[in-house]
């Protein structure tokens, strides 16, 4: 969120809150909002909309406010007495607000002819069955779609028939939902759980994959703006997963840089240990950069022990959490038995040489008995915060927006404490200011 603060969206339980929840917002420093309205179900995919979010809820979607409330002016999806929600799938958001809902739906607008089920269904956005689209069937579910520039889609499922027409499991429609017969992919078998479309055309996409005449299994590919493979790419990367079942999810987090974090429920990556989260070039090469400890640390659900990440996010002053099913965390430079499902890392500046110096940082005035003033060197734009106790301990984290920030100390007992800084780059530094009775 702009204010730092992060919105979580799955199967939560917290200490001292009753229950399990499916939305909840936390502070800077991890601990749980209790300001936030508990009571809106979501678990799935989040999407920031105007002054809101739009938040995935099994087959549906629904809209909420920026503190958690419900939008009153967006209906509950199945109030529509056009539409029935069925099995869930994903969506996209429009600029306007209107939504693409996938899945496998029953519609029942007998006045425009869409009844029965279908895969791809437009909204408006004040919830209800948009009436000027065409809606489109298939043979089974639609999992995955993604808007490429163009305004196209890629899609991904489990049919085999899209508007009578035969698709491989990974195909592209146009922006009104029509089959584009430009793209034709030859993977019979599998589906995307992750599409990223590249600006010239070319798509990554993260799943499982068997293509025709082959039994090897695909976890990452490129795809060339036609559909077929890209032969400049990895696409047999290996990835293999402790044997839990057939199918193993795997999604993927494109950097800035053109880097790939791949997320899922591996062990290894290319025979070298990666738990649930890895590093690759951007040609699908796996790369030692980062994440090349013993990565997520088990987890126990009761169902299964799972170690994955899930995907990557970035805060407005460039730190990147992760998230996922895991207990413990160890990317190769820290090892913390203490990360539970979401993590914050301080940057992704790797394969770039750190800069040796540290920050030099101005605490005025010092000693103070109120506000101090912290300042960076100037450059430097944004850093993480912290202020700690002659025993280490960390008593406050705060985000600094620019190269200075107020720091109100008057609460603090009586003491000498530390002002400990680090960057969106990476650098840190620290000061010791001393609070006055």
């Amino acid at each position: 969120m702009p204010d730092g603060k992060l919105l979580v969206s799955g199967r939560l339980n917290f200490a001292w809150v009753a229950g399990e929840h499916s939305l909840a917002r936390v502070e800077v420093d991890g601990a749980l909002d209790l300001s936030w309205n508990f009571g809106v179900p979501a678990g799935g995919k989040l999407t920031s909309w105007a002054n809101g979010y739009y938040a995935g809820n099994g087959a549906i979607v629904r809209r909420l406010d920026g503190d958690g409330y419900l939008d009153p002016s967006f209906i509950m999806m199945n109030d529509d007495p056009y539409f029935s929600s069925g099995q869930g799938g994903d969506y996209h958001v429009y600029p306007d607000g209107r939504l693409l809902v996938s899945g496998w739906h029953s519609l029942h607008d007998t006045i425009r002819g869409f009844t029965g089920l279908h895969s791809l269904v437009w909204f408006s956005n004040t919830g209800y069955l948009d009436t000027t689209r065409t809606h489109r069937k298939a043979n089974n579910a639609i999992y995955t779609i993604k808007e490429q520039p163009d305004g196209k889609f890629l899609c991904s499922g489990l049919c085999s028939v899209y508007e009578g027409q035969p698709v491989g499991r990974v195909f592209r429609v146009q922006a009104d939902g029509a089959l584009d017969t430009t793209f034709q992919t030859d993977i019979p078998i599998g589906m995307a759980d992750a599409f990223t479309a590249l600006p010239d055309g070319r798509a990554i996409a993260t799943g499982y994959f068997v293509p025709n005449g082959s039994t090897d299994t695909l976890k990452i590919i490129r795809l060339m703006p036609d559909g077929s493979l890209d032969p400049t790419f990895n696409n047999e990367l290996a990835a293999p997963r402790e044997t839990f079942g057939a199918y193993s999810p795997m999604w993927h987090t494109m950097l800035p840089d053109g880097r790939i974090a791949i997320h899922g429920q591996f062990y290894e990556v290319e025979g070298q240990t990666r738990n649930g989260i890895a590093l690759l070039d951007a040609d699908g090469f796996l790369q030692s950069d980062a994440f090349f400890g013993e990565g997520c640390g088990d987890y126990n659900d009761g169902f299964s022990v799972l170690h994955a990440a899930v995907g990557m996010t970035q805060d407005p002053i460039g730190n990147w959490y992760i998230y996922g099913s895991y207990v413990g965390y160890d990317d190769g430079t820290t090892n913390d038995p203490q990360q539970r499902f979401v993590s914050r890392l301080y940057g992704l500046n790797v394969g770039v040489e750190e800069v040796d110096q540290p920050l030099q940082l101005q605490v005025y005035p010092n000693p103070t008995s109120g506000r101090v003033q912290v300042q960076l060197p100037e450059g430097e734009q944004g850093a993480t915060l912290q202020v700690l106790d002659a025993q280490g301990q960390v008593l406050r984290t705060e985000l600094m927006h620019g190269n200075a920030h107020v720091l109100d100390l008057s609460e603090a007992a009586a003491g000498v404490y530390a002002v400990r800084v680090r960057t969106a780059q990476g650098r840190s530094g620290r000061a010791t200011v001393v609070v006055q009775p």
